[in-house]
């Protein structure tokens, strides 16, 4: 039973359960624990608590609207953050205006309104609006130092430079 359907049925079976007796609220808490796969003490809690809001087909997260989550936005930092080799959002935000009018004489155009987002935009929200790329695009063959005897045989260490009769010496 999906979480929808199961609020659903919450939602009608509460009225009914608040409406009754004793002997009948154990008859709908054992029926509403069967069908819901819920423990008992946890349907009581959901059964007296006070009737819920009707379900609505498109619930709306709380807080502001995402005004940098438009396409031409993210089309910009995603291409932009993959041509400079992944940097991060720190230096991601200080290369935006060095970028941007060199992206704007390509295909991809941007509208003044994403240009002006761009402009304000912050380092954390480019953390936050590329964070669903971050596990897709990684940076390979950084590491320049080889192991083993190579390294060893290149740095040449002195070893007879230490004169131990003369004062000064331990």
């Amino acid at each position: 039973m999906s979480k929808k359907s199961k609020r659903k049925y919450l939602h009608e079976i509460s009225v009914r359960y608040s409406k009754a007796g004793k002997e009948e609220k154990i008859k709908i808490l054992d029926e509403f624990c069967s069908v819901c796969c819920y423990h008992r003490k946890y349907a009581i809690k959901l059964l007296n608590q006070s009737p819920l809001p009707e379900i609505s087909k498109q619930i709306r997260r709380p807080g502001r609207k995402k005004k940098y989550h438009t396409d031409g936005v993210i089309s910009f930092l995603k291409t932009i953050w993959k041509k400079s080799n992944l940097i991060c959002s720190d230096r991601l935000k200080a290369a935006i205006p060095i970028w941007l009018p060199r992206y704007k004489k390509s295909v991809l155009a941007l509208s003044k309104k994403d240009e002006e987002l761009l402009r304000t935009i912050s380092a954390s929200t480019i953390d936050r609006i590329l964070s669903k790329f971050r596990g897709k695009y990684t940076k390979r063959g950084l590491c320049t130092t080889r192991p083993g005897s190579i390294i060893r045989e290149l740095i040449p260490i002195k070893t007879n430079q230490w004169d131990e009769n003369r004062p000064g010496f331990i």
